[in-house]
C-alpha cells in the first residue's frame, strides 16, 4: 500500500470541472447567485465486495478545495478489502467547495476499485507466483497510469509503463517487443542486437512465438546469449495467439523441459496472452513452473465497481435521496484525514 506522501494529482481539466456533467455547473452557478452554501455531509458507498483503490487520488483533490476550518474527511485506505454497501468516504464541508465534483469522486472509485479487484483476483489465483499488469493496449492512454496504480494496489508485483512506474515508485518491466523480432528477421539475431545495446543488467526476455515455432524461437534466443555475455536469457514470454490455439499448461511444460534439457534451466517461463483468474488457476493446478503471469485485458478492461454517493446531512439535518435511510452510515474502520 502506498503512503499518503505518494498521493496522486488529478489532471488540470478534471480540477477545473471540465469532465463533470453540465448539470452540476448550472446548479453551482444558481446556488452561487442565491448565496446558498450549506455545510453538507457527503458519503460514498461501495456496492460490492472488492479491493479499495482511488483514495490517494481523491484526497489531494479534496485538500485543494476544502476550507480546513469548516471541513473534515474520513476514509478507508487504498488496498483495504471492502464489503457491499460499506461507507468508504465521508466528506464534511461547504457544498460549494466540492459538490460539483461528486461524479469525479465516485468515478475515480468506480474505475479504481474495478481494476484493483480484478488484479486481486489474478493475484489470488496465482498463489506464490508474481503477477504483472500489462494493459496499455486495452485502455485509453490518459488513464493507463491510474489503472496500473490500482493493479499494484490489488497486488500486482510489477507494471509495464513509465508513468505507471512513477505512480507506484517501481521500475516498469517488460520484454523485447514482437516488432523488434520481425525487424531483425529471427529470434537469435534480434536477441543478439538487443543484448548489445541494452544497458548493463537489463533483463533479457524473449516473446514467443513471433514468426516461428514457440520452442525453437526460445532455444534460438537462449543459444544466442549462451557465449561471451554476462547477461544470459532471463525469461521467455509465451503468448500464443488465440487463432493458433492459444497457450496452454502443456505447452508451457514442454517449453520449460526443452530449455532445461538444452542447459537453460534457469530461464523463467512468463505466461501472457488472454489470461484470467480461471486460466491462471489451470496453469497452477498443472504444476508447471511459471515465473510470472502477465495479465492485460482482464485487469485493464475490468468492469467499474458499483459506487454511489449521496448527501446525508445538510446543516446538521439528516437527509437522503429516495431509497436511502437519512443520516450518516457509520464505519469505524475509516480514518480521519489531515486537510492541512
Amino acid at each position: 500500500m502506498l503512503t499518503p506522501s505518494e498521493e496522486l494529482e488529478l489532471s488540470s481539466p478534471t480540477l477545473r470541472g471540465a469532465t463533470v456533467s453540465i448539470d452540476y455547473h448550472h446548479a453551482q452557478a444558481i446556488l452561487r447567485t442565491e448565496q446558498r452554501n450549506p455545510i453538507v455531509v457527503f458519503e460514498v458507498y461501495a456496492g460490492a465486495t472488492g479491493v479499495l483503490s482511488g483514495v490517494n487520488e481523491v484526497l489531494p483533490f479534496l485538500r485543494a478545495r476544502l476550507p480546513v476550518s469548516s471541513s473534515a474527511v474520513y476514509s478507508l485506505s487504498d488496498g483495504d478489502e471492502i464489503k457491499d454497501d460499506e461507507t468508504i468516504l465521508r466528506v464534511v464541508g461547504p457544498y460549494a467547495a466540492f459538490g460539483m465534483y461528486r461524479d469525479v469522486i465516485t468515478g475515480i472509485f468506480a474505475s479504481s476499485i474495478g481494476w484493483a479487484t480484478a488484479a486481486h483476483e489474478c493475484v489470488q489465483a496465482a498463489g506464490e507466483t508474481r503477477v504483472m499488469v500489462s494493459g496499455s493496449p486495452f485502455i485509453h492512454p490518459d488513464v493507463v497510469d491510474s489503472m496500473e496504480y490500482s493493479a499494484y494496489v490489488g497486488g500486482c508485483a510489477a507494471v509495464s509503463t513509465q508513468k505507471g512506474g512513477e505512480r507506484t515508485a517501481t521500475v516498469p518491466q517488460g520484454s523485447m517487443p514482437h516488432d523488434f523480432v520481425l525487424i531483425w528477421g529471427a529470434a537469435d539475431r534480434a536477441m543478439t542486437v538487443y543484448d548489445r545495446h541494452s544497458r548493463l543488467g537489463a533483463q533479457r526476455v524473449m516473446p514467443v512465438p513471433t514468426s516461428g515455432d514457440t520452442i525453437q524461437e526460445a532455444l534460438d534466443a537462449a543459444y544466442a546469449l549462451s557465449g561471451g555475455t554476462s547477461n544470459p536469457l532471463r525469461g521467455v514470454k509465451m503468448s500464443v495467439p488465440a487463432n493458433l490455439g492459444g497457450g496452454s499448461p502443456d505447452l508451457a511444460k514442454e517449453l520449460k523441459a526443452r530449455l532445461t534439457d538444452a542447459g537453460f534451466g534457469s530461464v523463467d517461463i512468463y505466461v501472457a496472452g488472454e489470461l484470467t483468474p480461471e486460466s491462471i488457476r489451470d496453469y497452477r493446478a498443472s504444476g508447471v513452473e511459471v515465473g510470472l503471469y502477465v495479465v492485460g485485458r482482464y485487469i485493464a478492461a475490468a468492469r467499474p465497481a458499483p459506487v454511489e454517493g449521496a448527501i446525508k446531512e445538510i446543516d446538521g439535518r439528516a437527509v437522503a435521496p429516495r431509497g436511502m435511510a437519512p443520516g450518516r452510515v457509520e464505519n469505524h474502520r475509516m480514518l480521519q484525514r489531515e486537510l492541512s
